[in-house]
């Protein structure tokens, strides 16, 4: 029997968690969210299966989320965020991110 496996949504735009939540368990996943890092500090403990990370938090920034979660961790880890700059995209894979996503809402703000 197949397990259903977890995702911790890490995301302070409740619009944009909500919208990825709906897709995620629609197609049967198990979704978990987190509205900014010592949330998704808290719930990581739970040991989600993947971590959707946004880059910009209120409370600190998604590498030094990522680079925490490193530590204790090698859960994939995808990056959901609005910059698009190759700089930031290094930076990122450089904190132990696994990939990067564009924020759909960043579409046309550049």
């Amino acid at each position: 029997m197949d397990t259903v496996q977890t995702i911790l949504i890490i995301e302070d735009e409740k619009k944009i968690s909500g919208i990825v939540k709906a897709y995620l368990e629609k197609e049967g996943f198990r979704v978990a969210l987190a509205g900014n890092g010592a949330e998704g500090l808290k719930l990581l403990k739970e040991m989600p299966d993947l971590v959707i990370l946004d880059l910009m938090l209120p409370d600190m920034r998604g590498e030094e989320l990522c680079s925490i979660i490193r530590e204790s961790s090698d859960v994939p880890v995808i990056m959901l965020t609005a910059k698009s700059a190759e700089e930031d995209r290094i930076k990122g894979l450089a904190s132990g991110r696994t990939t990067t996503l564009s924020n759909p809402s960043a579409r046309g703000n550049s």
